[in-house]
């Protein structure tokens, strides 16, 4: 058998394609795939490494997986619903609108978000009330949190991105108000580039692709925890958002296979074996 096929698509028809459809209510029109075709992907950049990590290891190498610019959670979603996408990945809970689409949803990981620091800012750990006076500028230099004498650069992300939800049902609180002076950035590896690039940078990410790619970045203690798998599994650390996928309700036996075996003990052993907290 040929060696299984993993490329990025740069089409920008089909990526205006779904752009269009994540905006758009589900239609009748549904691109239909033929057996043998690639597996399209798209939705949460978050899941995707994990997606990435999963079908690196399938083992049916007849099956083709098409990674497409990630198009966030609910463009995944609407993606499937509309026949443009075979998986679309999700790092939040669907909505109501998004469960009554009839989509399959599978949960394949409970990740941690992570605060971190730029490898500058040698602090073990920060409390969830430091965390709120950062982000808030009441800090200003982390000499006065107990590291070095290195202004501290807030990274931040969108209000309506899935990490800036948890950090906000967790740490944060629903009515802090954020300093103007922090750094909004759209995408997950924008944050993770300035994390490892900008001296005194602080942020939040997905553990298990922080884990996963053993990112040289300070992973922090939140109220004196490690963010760490089995911490996660015993419950002790809660900042958690799911990772999971959505397929059609009539999906191909193909693409009913891989989820069936991304849902397996072999699988959930490989997630956790590669920084990926297991839904079970």
């Amino acid at each position: 058998m040929a060696p299984r096929k993993r490329r990025l698509v740069a089409s920008l028809a089909l990526i205006l394609m779904l752009l269009l459809s994540a905006c758009a209510a589900p239609t009748d029109t549904a691109s239909v795939r033929k057996d043998g075709e690639p597996v399209r992907v798209s939705g949460s950049g978050t899941c995707l490494p994990l997606l990435r990590i999963l079908s690196g290891e399938y083992s049916d190498e007849t099956v083709e997986f098409v990674f497409l610019p990630g198009l966030h959670s609910g463009g995944g979603i609407k993606g499937v619903a509309n026949g443009d996408l075979e998986i679309g990945s999700v790092s939040r809970e669907l909505t109501k609108d998004e469960t009554a689409l009839g989509l399959r949803y599978t949960l394949l990981s409970r990740d941690g978000l992570v605060l971190a620091t730029h490898s500058s800012v040698d602090i073990p750990g920060l409390t969830s009330e430091q965390v709120r006076g950062i982000y808030r500028g009441d800090y200003s230099n982390w000499k006065e949190l107990g590291g070095p004498d290195l202004p501290i650069t807030i990274l931040d992300r969108n209000e309506d991105e899935s990490a800036k939800i948890v950090l906000r049902e967790f740490v944060l609180g629903k009515e802090l108000v954020i300093t103007p002076k922090a750094v909004n950035l759209y995408y997950e590896p924008d944050m993770i580039d300035g994390l490892q690039s900008t001296v005194g940078a602080v942020g939040y990410f997905s553990l298990g692709y922080g884990l996963s790619q053993k990112l040289p970045v300070n992973y922090l203690q939140l109220d004196g925890v490690d963010a760490s798998v089995e911490n996660i599994k015993n419950g002790s650390y809660d900042v958690i958002r799911p990772l999971g996928i959505v397929t059609a309700s009539d999906a191909s036996e193909e693409i009913n296979r891989f989820v069936e075996w991304a849902s397996s003990p072999a699988a959930t052993a490989l997630i956790e074996k590669r920084g990926f907290a297991p839904a079970r």
